[in-house]
């Protein structure tokens, strides 16, 4: 008769704990949930705020920060028409490395387009080092052009296939006419990847490319993102793209309180928290 009484007292406080809760209850536990995993792609891992995609919905991250998983190998960040691999991401530096897809498998690409970022997010590190890929040169213009900066692109029948590669050292080379070349991307690499005849220029080249090169992104919200992961939350945006911290029960600005309700609700009912 006792467990009766106490079972029917539990539900009694239950059914109050229920009834007091706000309507935003399950909606931003389930946030806070769903925030609290990290990003997984390939050998990319425990990737969390400001980034989301995949199982982290958009709440999860910020504007201009969603990727997506290319063959389950690297993550993938898109600026503009361009798709960049993630090669790796430092978090606590805020910064990334990145590669264009485009340019992944060869340096050929099908379609002239230069390196661009969201510049409002990302800007390039001091590491970087800019080339100019020029494309379908005729031959007055390839004549001009060192024999190892020079490499072939194959377009079909088209015999107009020559290409070459210039960079920031190798600007004052005396180029005849490049505006007649069919194309020019201009692309970043990394000052510490040295382009090596030795072994083809070719492949010197595409080496490069594929070592990536660094960016920096904007590290706003930092401040108030680790306040809220301190305090027991997780960082997300709201549809405002204002920053907002999830907490197990509901939404803040900035910082889980320490005596919230669902401290309160836990106590109570510890097998259901």
């Amino acid at each position: 008769m006792e467990a009766h009484r106490l079972a029917l007292s539990s539900l009694i406080t239950l059914s109050f704990f229920l009834a007091i809760l706000p309507p935003s209850y399950c909606t931003d536990y389930a946030r806070f949930v769903n925030c609290s995993r990290p990003y997984e792609c390939g050998r990319i891992k425990n990737v969390s705020y400001p980034f989301w995609g995949g199982n982290r919905p958009e709440s999860c991250g910020r504007q201009g920060f969603k990727l997506e998983c290319y063959n389950d190998e690297y993550p993938i960040i898109k600026f503009e028409e361009l798709e960049f691999l993630i090669l790796n991401i430092n978090q606590a530096q805020n910064n990334m490395t990145i590669a264009r897809l485009d340019l992944w498998s060869g340096s050929c690409p099908q379609t002239y387009l230069d390196t661009v970022l969201n510049y409002s997010f990302f800007d390039y590190a001091p590491t970087v080092l800019n080339i100019t890929l020029f494309y379908g040169c005729p031959p007055q213009v390839n004549k001009s052009i060192p024999v190892q900066n020079r490499f072939t692109c194959l377009e079909g029948s088209d015999a107009n296939n020559n290409a070459y590669f210039v960079n920031e050292s190798s600007a004052k080379i005396h180029i005849l006419e490049p505006e007649k070349c069919r194309g020019k991307i201009r692309v970043p690499i990394s000052r510490n990847a040295i382009i090596d005849e030795s072994a083809g220029v070719v492949h010197a080249l595409n080496e490069s490319l594929n070592q990536g090169f660094d960016v920096d992104y904007n590290p706003l919200h930092d401040t108030a993102c680790n306040g809220c992961v301190r305090s027991g939350g997780n960082c997300g945006s709201k549809e405002t793209h204002q920053f907002v911290c999830f907490c197990r029960d509901g939404e803040r600005s900035y910082s889980c309180p320490g005596n919230n309700m669902y401290s309160l609700f836990s106590s109570h009912f510890p097998g259901l928290g």
